[in-house]
């Protein structure tokens, strides 16, 4: 059990937690808890506002001794059932992607009138699932920074421990920094304890990057009590630059500063105020350290994620750009907040103009947005991504952003082999994160080449598992594989995870309606249900009418007949591909095959041969029926060019093979 928080009693809303009674009361009755979901939601709401680790919250409660962390995933989803959370909109319980969960209390209520209210209380309509849908954007490198320059320096503390072997010499001219003490501010100058206590936190964390030397405490400390100047100081130690801060209180308050300092000309890089309650001290040290770790990783380019990767030195950019980020790895594609990933790629882009990432941040983002609005309006959207690539282009050609867009190039211009080439010297170059992975990923599996793109997207969501946008595209992959009990496996587990669920749903109903789910006749309803108020794309009289025929296979087939033959009752092509998973799960290749077709004919560049990888896609998202052995698949196989790859390469997709010189046959 951890240590009991202060006060004894947390109360907001309707809820009560008594920390002494062990006790969660919710609209004025108790709530059972076991005993371990109990001591998870005290370490939490103990310290509102902090984020704790997956690994600490095992530590502080079950000791780590032989206990998985899908038995935290299973604690957070029944604290979120019994504190009345939505695990896709929390309010209290918040998962920090990759890297663990935090309590917030609820901010007061304040009424507001006129339009800023109307504003904040219209709804947000999710976005399709869209098939194993693209990743939006190339994010070069920035989830090297999320786990470099976060995860890496800010919250796994096992990197405190000694490391176990002895590290090779500091390379000469590498960044280099002390940590000043912080100076004691407060009137009774008693705060002298913290002031240390925080530098010294600071330092152990920076120390632990081998790529910033950092000097130690006893050097930087020597100049505790002494009115020397800091270029002074710079110069004796050795160092470009310097951190110091100041600590102050006044009652029950507590104020702290940090800022980042050019030893040379005391110029300022960054720099922070905190203010905190005192009993917030331990929690306000970690913050500090945090953020100050996370300012030099990109204000000194002490990140493997720096301007030979693509990225930036702006603090702020780098804030809009792991904000950007977030957005997509919880899986919201939908309009608003693909509007609202543009203006923070526009807003990168001010802030840092020589970020190739965030430029390409910028390309991705308008192409996003241009879908939702149309050929029309979306006209000079797109025009204006082909600028922002051709200027990429221009400037970092040999990046590995550079390179990406290259192979898209190729890949358009029906050089397929060319451009997977390229996109495998990208992925080889560097670690298996998500950016460097993606497009690789889309062009193989576009080519039938599904294990190994299910092999490469498992590796990604091992490094960041609880990424729900990866385990989407896992379960996609599973199901394109015909594995299904994996698809259901993934699906049980990226239940918890915070985000939108529209896809994984949508995946499940199909999983189920094909027999290939063990659930109840009414789990189906409930699925249709929620698809029907997540998905605008579902809001057609099709999807509408196919929930009141679930139990009758001829009636749903009948269904994807008349959508087929009026696009205004089937939602057009943008929606068929659900006419194909319908007919697919209900083993009609005839029919699914058909849909298909409707599906990647609604695409530009289908009927010319340069269509992009994700919409190849929908070739092989039907894996229920026997579609693969269709005559009109391998039509469609040999129309978007596969096939030609397929011979020159020699590598046939799965379950694909040559019959003679002009013949083939899929299973």
């Amino acid at each position: 059990m951890p240590p009991q928080p202060a006060p004894d009693r947390l109360a907001f809303d309707d809820v009560v937690i008594d920390f002494v009674g062990l006790r969660l009361s919710r609209g004025g009755r108790e709530q059972p808890l076991e005993p371990k979901a109990f001591a998870v939601l005290a370490l939490l709401a103990g310290t509102p506002g902090r984020v704790f680790t997956r690994d600490e919250i095992l530590d502080a409660v079950w000791g780590h001794r032989h206990v998985t962390q899908s038995v935290l995933n299973r604690i957070m989803s029944l604290l979120r059932q019994t504190l009345g959370e939505d695990a896709q909109h929390p309010r209290l319980l918040h998962t920090v992607y990759g890297i663990g969960y935090r309590f917030d209390l609820p901010a007061p209520t304040v009424a507001t009138d006129g339009p800023a209210a109307a504003d904040a209380s219209a709804a947000v309509v999710p976005g399709p699932p869209h098939r194993r849908a693209a990743w939006p954007v190339a994010v070069a490198g920035a989830g090297l920074l999320a786990v470099a320059a976060i995860a890496w320096l800010l919250v796994d503390k096992a990197w405190l421990r000694p490391p176990p072997a002895v590290v090779a010499p500091m390379a000469a001219g590498m960044p280099s920094l002390a940590v000043l003490p912080f100076a004691d501010l407060s009137r009774a100058r008693d705060q002298e304890y913290l002031a240390d206590g925080l530098a010294e936190d600071i330092l152990n964390q920076l120390a632990q990057s081998q790529a910033l030397r950092v000097v130690g405490r006893t050097s930087s400390f020597s100049f505790k009590g002494r009115n020397e100047d800091l270029r002074s100081i710079g110069r004796k130690l050795g160092v470009d630059h310097l951190l110091e801060g100041s600590v102050r209180r006044d009652g029950d308050q507590l104020r702290v500063t940090a800022q980042l300092i050019r030893a040379d000309d005391g110029t300022h890089l960054w720099s922070k105020t905190y203010a905190r309650e005192l009993r917030d001290v331990f929690a306000v040290q970690e913050e500090i350290a945090g953020d100050v770790a996370q300012a030099l990783s990109v204000k000194l380019d002490v990140a493997r994620f720096n301007r030979e990767q693509g990225g930036t030195t702006s603090v702020d950019a780098y804030d809009r750009l792991l904000r950007w980020r977030s957005i997509v790895m919880r899986g919201q594609l939908d309009f608003e907040h693909d509007r609202e990933r543009l203006q923070l790629a526009r807003e990168m882009v001010a802030l840092d103009p020589q970020c190739v990432l965030c430029r390409d941040l910028l390309a991705r983002s308008l192409d996003a947005v241009a879908r939702e609005l149309g050929e029309a309006r979306g006209g000079p959207l797109r025009a204006e991504a082909q600028q922002v690539r051709a200027e990429i282009a221009r400037v970092a050609p040999d990046s590995w952003i550079g390179r990406l867009i290259r192979a898209d190039v190729l890949w358009r211009g029906g050089d397929r082999a060319g451009a997977i080439e390229l996109a495998r010297q990208v992925v080889d170059s560097g670690p298996p994160t998500k950016e460097r992975v993606w497009d690789y990923t889309f062009m193989i599996y576009a080519m039938g080449h599904l294990e190994e793109a299910t092999a490469l997207v498992e590796r990604v969501r091992a490094v960041e598992p609880m990424a729900l946008y990866l385990s989407r595209d896992l379960q996609y992959d599973y199901t394109a594989t015909r594995r299904f009990e994996d698809a259901e496996a993934e699906y049980r587990r990226a239940r918890v995870l915070e985000g939108s669920q529209l896809s994984p749903d949508y995946l499940a109903f199909f999983r189920q309606l094909a027999g290939r789910r063990p659930a109840a006749p009414e789990d189906l309803r409930e699925l249709h249900s929620r698809l029907l108020r997540q998905g605008r794309e579902f809001d057609t009289p099709f999807f509408k009418e196919l929930g009141t025929v679930l139990d009758d296979r001829e009636a749903m087939l009948a269904l994807v007949r008349r959508a087929l033959a009026d696009d205004a009752y089937g939602g057009g092509a943008g929606a068929a591909y659900v006419w194909t998973s319908v007919a697919d799960a209900l083993d009609d290749a005839d029919l699914a095959v058909a849909a298909m077709r409707r599906d990647l004919s609604g695409w530009e560049g289908f009927e010319q041969g340069t269509l992009a990888p994700p919409p190849y896609v929908a070739l092989w998202n039907a894996p229920y029926s026997n579609v693969r052995a269709h005559p009109e698949f391998k039509k469609l196989l040999a129309e978007t060019g596969v096939v030609d790859y397929w011979r020159q390469t020699g590598k046939w997709g799965d379950g694909c093979a040559p019959i003679g010189e002009d013949d083939f046959q899929c299973r």
